[in-house]
């Protein structure tokens, strides 16, 4: 039995010797694979306020966009944990082939233009290099296992809020009268959990309170209770946590954690922050003094014009081109999911006969809804508001986004510069019409 132990040590040691080079591998796929990341959740965050933001609140906006915050901070870490790994390891390769080379390693005798206090010093400061090599490929193997903490770690919260968001879609869309009801429930879900987790914090950090007879047993459950929420995901993150937590000391354990809880959260709020002032249209730190204050009056946005749109960008609204030649303006109009709390209160259903086709029916409830979108939105060209106008649904684009379209006569244009004028119906003021400001698109007409 002892000799099948010693065996097992023997080979799990040649092992970590050797797993240098699988690290080196899987660090190089991580670092291209991650690289992707930053990417696909910024269009996530753009298909859920695209698609998904019921109504333009608080609630619908905060909580989304902190969601997106943490997930591209843990991007960001993961891309940069797994290139400082990719570069100590390859430095520590360098150092291995520099050792074959010159086995000795530095000989302080020898070293040019020093006397012996200097040697001494430098003796001190560098020591041997199999010691240096060894510390080295310790730190690399550390790094690495703390990227694959916050790899289970990320897939986790990501689990986590990708099945609250579809349980919430999901009675939002098909069982909308106990939306309320879930919502209010998860809320006491989520304050039952922070309340347990920070009494069992408390616990865990005096020794008279773990040791208590009855306390003792309630951080138990506590500790036990809380691997449901890690989708089995809790002995391959807590593995590697633990054994930082029994081999490192204390206070340097915590210095670790604290720093990197801080970094994170610094990291995600200022993504949070940035995020929130771009979804207003505002710019964020801004360091000229005149320079545009987010109006789109006086501003050219490469999102408004066909012609300059990069994928992805959804505007709330574009033409084909920034200066203008044909007789015509081709307007698009984003639908997002936001304007149905707006379009509910003035769309009425109409009464279709049931003796029709399905295809005329189909036809009536279009014709219908298009009438709606012109009763909720008004367009004016500089100083004329344009009446009739007339939408049709359109796929815009290579990102085929949902709206509505209208070709407006370029006679009433001047040469020059115009403005185009979008407002929207406050559905709160009905029946007496106000109309409010949606956006605003500048443009030069040039004559063909």
């Amino acid at each position: 039995m002892e000799n099948s132990t010693q065996d097992r040590s023997n080979w799990l040691q040649e092992l970590s010797n050797q797993s240098w080079n699988l690290e080196f591998v899987v660090s190089g796929a991580a670092i291209f694979s991650t690289s992707f990341l930053p990417d696909l959740i910024e269009q996530a965050i753009s298909y859920y306020f695209e698609n998904y933001q019921a109504k333009d609140s608080l609630s619908n906006v905060l909580l989304p966009t902190l969601a997106y915050s943490f997930a591209k901070a843990s991007a960001y870490l993961l891309i940069t944990t797994f290139f400082v790994h990719f570069i100590l390891r390859a430095f520590w390769i360098a150092m291995v082939g520099l050792r074959a080379v010159f086995p000795q390693g530095i000989v302080f005798e020898k070293l040019p233009n020093t006397n012996t206090e200097l040697r001494e010093s430098i003796k001190k400061t560098f020591g041997k290099l199999d010691d240096f090599i060894i510390r080295l490929d310790r730190r690399c193997s550390q790094i690495f296992s703390i990227a694959f903490i916050l790899v289970l770690f990320s897939v986790m919260i990501a689990l986590i809020y990708i099945l609250s968001f579809l349980l919430i879609v999901g009675v939002k869309t098909y069982i909308p009268e106990y939306y309320v009801k879930v919502m209010y429930f998860l809320r006491i879900i989520l304050i039952a959990w922070f309340c347990l987790s920070a009494f069992g914090f408390i616990i865990g950090t005096k020794e008279k309170y773990r040791e208590h007879p009855i306390l003792g047993k309630w951080l138990k459950i506590i500790v036990q209770s809380s691997s449901l929420l890690y989708f089995g995901m809790y002995k391959p993150i807590n593995y590697i946590n633990l054994v930082f937590a029994s081999n490192l000391p204390r206070k340097k354990y915590y210095l670790y954690m604290s720093s990197f809880a801080i970094t994170f959260m610094v990291l995600a709020m200022s993504i949070y922050t940035k995020k929130l002032f771009e979804h207003n249209g505002l710019p964020f730190l801004e360091s000229r003094n005149f320079y545009s204050s987010g109006s789109t009056d006086y501003q050219l946005k490469s999102s408004f014009y066909d012609n300059q749109r990069a994928d992805g960008e959804i505007a709330e609204a574009s033409i084909q081109a920034d200066v203008i030649q044909e007789p015509f303006i081709k307007l698009f109009i984003n639908y997002g999911k936001v304007l149905d709390a707006d379009l509910s209160k003035i769309c009425k259903v109409p009464k279709i006969p049931e003796n029709l086709e399905r295809h005329e029916k189909r036809s009536l409830k279009d014709k219908a809804r298009l009438e709606c979108f012109g009763e909720y939105f008004q367009i004016a060209l500089n100083d004329s508001t344009l009446h009739p106008v007339e939408f049709l649904y359109e796929e815009h684009g290579s990102e085929r986004t949902k709206g509505i379209s209208t070709y407006l006569s370029t006679e009433k244009c001047i040469i020059g510069r115009n403005q185009l004028y979008i407002r929207a119906l406050e559905t709160d003021s009905l029946p007496k019409k106000v109309w409010t400001k949606y956006v605003t698109i500048p443009f030069w007409y040039a004559k063909d």
